[in-house]
């Protein structure tokens, strides 16, 4: 019997931040969208880049504030003040990218053309 777990042959990608720049949208079942733009300005003191929430719908999404975004290799994550990871967009196997809410709410993250 092995001891060790098993070995990942492939790892994923991560994207580079000025790949996934520009405005994205949250929806999510009984919620009005919100946009937000994902901006390459790093912000070294929450270990994230700059976004904007022009409309201001963020924070009443996710239930705190949010200090920026950065990229994951699993997808994208939004971080609070504290540099830890408030939610995180997970792309799945139709490649949307989705979360779930703190109510439990499944939020999925677009990019608006």
């Amino acid at each position: 019997m092995q001891d060790q777990a098993p070995r990942i042959s492939a790892s994923l990608r991560l994207a580079e931040p000025k790949e996934l720049v520009g405005m994205w949208k949250i929806s999510g079942a009984g919620r009005s969208d919100c946009l937000m733009r994902l901006e390459v300005q790093r912000i070294d003191s929450v270990n994230a880049y700059s976004l904007s929430d022009p409309s201001g719908c963020l924070a009443a999404l996710v239930g705190t504030t949010i200090a920026g975004w950065r990229p994951s290799p699993e997808g994208i994550e939004l971080a609070g003040n504290d540099r830890l990871t408030v939610l995180l967009f997970a792309y799945g196997d139709n490649g949307a990218a989705q979360a779930t809410a703190a109510d439990g709410t499944l939020l999925l993250l677009t990019r608006v053309k």
